[in-house]
């Protein structure tokens, strides 16, 4: 199915470029000449919906690459109510009472997320931030951006709903979900208090 609808473009494409083929070559001598710049326009004219896909793909990799670590300005020290004794982190093991432990987690850290805002680009690209502080000083703790993006012309209007043609639908750094036990980090009873 898809050999098809490529080789439907194709030929669409060249449909498109034999003709503008013979208004460059008006004037020209070469029986050959039209033929030449038929095979010269097929890949632009192929290529020119992707145009703005392909920009936007650099500049949406770009961003990303920049955006890719979370950055960790400080750490507040936690005993065992958010880790068990042997220092494993509550909230991810099976069994917790999640709704307590999220509400003891609010008591340390206050987050935010901004609402995305549009970055210049070729392509649709929103960039978000979130930041984390400890929720007793205010003091900011760690923050991270992420990119969103619909893609270029055609995968706006061609693609099957939630397929990009050329571009991922977002980057986000790998260790975004790690933020909460790295910021509270795990410190015995017997260590806290000394």
């Amino acid at each position: 199915m898809y050999l098809l609808g490529f080789l439907m473009y194709v030929l669409v494409c060249g449909a498109i470029a034999w003709p503008l083929a013979k208004v460059f070559t008006r004037s020209a001598k070469a029986p050959w000449a039209r033929w030449v710049v038929a095979g010269i326009l097929v890949p632009v004219v192929f290529l020119l919906p992707l145009a703005d896909e392909i920009v936007g793909y650099f500049q949406f990799e770009r961003l990303c690459e920049e955006a890719k670590d979370v950055k960790i300005y400080g750490t507040i020290p936690v005993g065992e109510d958010l880790y068990t004794a042997e220092g494993k982190w509550r909230l991810e093991m099976p069994g917790e009472d999640v709704r307590r432990l999220q509400r003891v987690l609010d008591t340390y850290l206050r987050q935010e997320r901004s609402t995305a805002r549009e970055v210049p680009a070729a392509i649709p690209i929103r960039r978000y931030e979130a930041k984390v502080y400890d929720a007793q000083s205010g003091r900011l703790l760690a923050e991270w951006q992420w990119y969103g993006t619909s893609g270029g012309w055609l995968s706006q209007n061609l693609a099957a709903s939630g397929d990009k043609i050329l571009v991922r639908l977002q980057c986000m750094p790998e260790n975004f979900r790690q933020v909460e036990p790295t910021v509270l980090r795990f410190t015995k009873s017997s260590e806290a208090t000394k």
